[in-house]
């Protein structure tokens, strides 16, 4: 399963970086973030506490909030998306 994940992860942040089909590759890493978090957090929860499992999951945390906010706002002016729209048009 950590083949699958990691080459959902390597697709989906190539396609976050170029900017194309921004909102539709940020759903998996959401997902993956969740499940990471989750599957990894939880032991430390319940053995050391909420402050050391807070502490541990900074990077989680924050890649989960960025997917978040590019699953809302999408790709930006400079995104392939918006590029690929704008020849559309």
């Amino acid at each position: 399963l950590g083949s699958f994940v990691g080459t959902f992860e390597i697709l989906c942040g190539a396609l976050v970086l170029l900017g194309l089909c921004t909102r539709l590759a940020s759903i998996p890493l959401i997902v993956i973030m969740l499940v990471a978090f989750t599957t990894t957090k939880s032991e430390i929860f319940l053995e050391k506490g909420f402050w050391e499992m807070m502490h541990g999951s900074r990077t989680d945390w924050s890649m989960l909030l960025g997917s978040i906010f590019l699953l809302i706002k999408g790709g930006g002016f400079w995104s392939a998306d918006k590029i690929l729209k704008k020849n559309g048009e």
